[in-house]
């Protein structure tokens, strides 16, 4: 099954406020480089084949169907529909992204 990548404006900012932290917080402009070129690449390799990921632990997040994928210290969460793969959101792992998550997904 061929799938098309989605990603939501959350993800989007998601992403920008890690690279702005990582570079301007931290000070470090090629981890933040890096940061986005991986983020870019395993977001994109999701597309073969979306399903080999796990669902999140947490029942009620995963009976939404809610996948992740671990970019450094980041997760990347997803959700498969149809042939769609739509990021929802991209939250640093130590953060309570399952309070995030429950809080915002059935918004999405």
């Amino acid at each position: 099954m061929n799938y098309h990548l989605y990603i939501t404006d959350t993800a989007e900012k998601d992403i920008s406020r890690a690279v702005d932290y990582i570079d301007f917080v931290l000070k470090n402009p090629k981890a933040a480089d890096a940061l986005l070129e991986e983020t870019d690449q395993n977001i994109n390799a999701l597309l073969p084949f979306p399903l080999e990921h796990p669902v999140v632990e947490d029942k009620l997040l995963a009976a939404w169907g809610v996948r992740f994928l671990q970019i450094k210290n980041y997760f990347a969460f997803y959700v498969v529909e149809e042939s769609q793969v739509t990021v929802i959101r991209f939250l640093y792992a130590k953060s309570d992204w399952v309070s995030i998550l429950r809080a915002g997904v059935s918004l999405v």
